[in-house]
């Protein structure tokens, strides 16, 4: 089955199972952004409260850790199993296989674009309004380099692993026969 849960082709060589050392590796490329984000808008709350942190860190769970894994990961091949960040042991904890709505899940996928746009700007409004910090500017330019290679580097090396990699709607990776020719 692949993430729609049609039945279709698996590339064989896709790894039936991620190494630990490998899961470790992207869950930190992708927790760190993260973690910058939500201390980087830190001083932007009420009554000492970080209330745009902790709204951050509140939409990125519900999206991402919640309603992407039970619409997609529910459907995956690798349900229940070692994928590239963990995520099918972590649906399977939760959800019975194919709870959510495969479509449904794909265009939830928009969150991964707008999620690294939440702490650009609230850094970027954080430095003016608090004036400017070197070491949050580094943050900010930190959270923004981690992004990026999770997106350009990172998370197409994993894809090129995964048995969906050909089928996926959300595979970074390029196509089977341009892998096979690098």
């Amino acid at each position: 089955m692949d993430t729609t849960g049609e039945q279709t082709e698996l590339y064989a060589a896709g790894w039936d199972r991620f190494p630990w050392w490998w899961i470790l590796g992207e869950n930190l490329f992708f927790f760190a952004p993260l973690a910058i984000g939500f201390l980087g808008m830190w001083p932007l709350g009420v009554y000492g409260i970080p209330v745009v942190s902790l709204a951050y860190a509140l939409f990125a769970f519900a999206t991402v850790g919640w309603l992407l894994r039970k619409h997609v990961c529910t459907h995956c091949v690798y349900y229940d199993e070692w994928c590239h960040l963990g995520w099918g042991k972590y649906a399977a904890l939760f959800w019975q296989r194919r709870a959510g709505n495969p479509a449904l899940g794909f265009k939830l996928t928009a969150v991964y674009m707008i999620l690294p746009l939440i702490p650009i700007v609230g850094i970027v409004v954080v430095l003016f309004l608090y004036g400017f910090s070197w070491v949050l500017a580094g943050a900010l330019a930190l959270f923004i380099v981690l992004n990026g290679v999770q997106f350009a580097v990172v998370r197409p090396r994993g894809c090129r692993h995964c048995k969906l990699c050909d089928t996926c709607p959300g595979s970074a990776a390029s196509g089977r026969a341009s892998r096979e020719r690098k």
